[in-house]
């Protein structure tokens, strides 16, 4: 489930704004249920109740009844000008949303070695910054994951296992665009369980995009990673 991040003072405005709209929706069915009531009056014959003439009682059903049916109509006429509904709020709730960044961090080790203890990152060009392989969410998102590593690395999708490992939210500063973003980042863990040639050895370029096993202290120890992806890096010795 993806998850979001909301100012308070924003949703609670949102909600003062549109409290009058909320629950608001008339369904036909109170119409009809109050028409009916009126119906069965009419058609009903009532005794004396407690010195009570019957048409007496009659009188105050079919007055209540009218006074049903036509409220039923008054709130259906009001409902369909002030057509406010569930999906609506869900809308604008989800417009509040200050998350505009949904990745996936994807970390894959070299288990091919008997002890392996590095993990695969590759060099961003726009961050000047070593990354681990990383995606925009899609709805189809491990799917679409596996078929990016796959074209990426030369690596059948029939090899790739994801086990998704958690979900961060956190601010950080845009290299790109020189300014804070809030982003939503989920970790996978992918297991490759038959490795090209080409990624045996400890750095290798694919298709132009030069890769590196790197052990996390060696990561640690780069100054571009802690400036620009430590918090990244953190999470992935949480998670991993």
């Amino acid at each position: 489930m993806q998850k979001s991040k909301i100012d308070d003072v924003k949703l609670n405005l949102l909600l003062e704004t549109k409290k009058s709209f909320i629950g608001k929706n008339v369904a036909w069915d109170s119409f009809l249920s109050a028409f009916s009531f009126l119906i069965s009056v009419l058609l009903a014959s009532y005794r004396d109740f407690f010195g009570l003439p019957g048409i007496a009682l009659k009188t105050v059903f079919v007055v209540l009844g009218v006074g049903f049916t036509f409220k039923s109509l008054a709130d259906i006429h009001d409902s369909s000008k002030n057509n406010y509904s569930y999906s609506d709020l869900l809308s604008d709730i989800n417009k509040l949303n200050e998350i505009t960044h949904n990745h996936s961090i994807v970390i894959i080790k070299d288990t091919f070695n008997r002890y392996p203890n590095r993990l695969l990152v590759y060099d961003d060009t726009r961050w000047n910054c070593k990354f681990f392989l990383n995606y925009k969410e899609n709805p189809n998102n491990e799917s679409f994951i596996k078929q990016h590593i796959s074209q990426e690395l030369k690596i059948e999708t029939f090899d790739i296992t994801l086990d998704c490992l958690g979900q961060r939210i956190h601010e950080k500063f845009s290299e790109s665009t020189h300014e804070e973003k809030v982003y939503s980042h989920r970790f996978y863990l992918a297991k490759i369980s038959k490795f090209p040639d080409m990624m045996l050895q400890d750095s290798f370029e694919c298709d132009g995009k030069q890769y590196y096993w790197m052990t996390v202290p060696e990561l640690e120890q780069d100054e571009n990673v802690q400036k620009k992806n430590n918090d990244i890096l953190g999470y992935v010795k949480e998670l991993v």
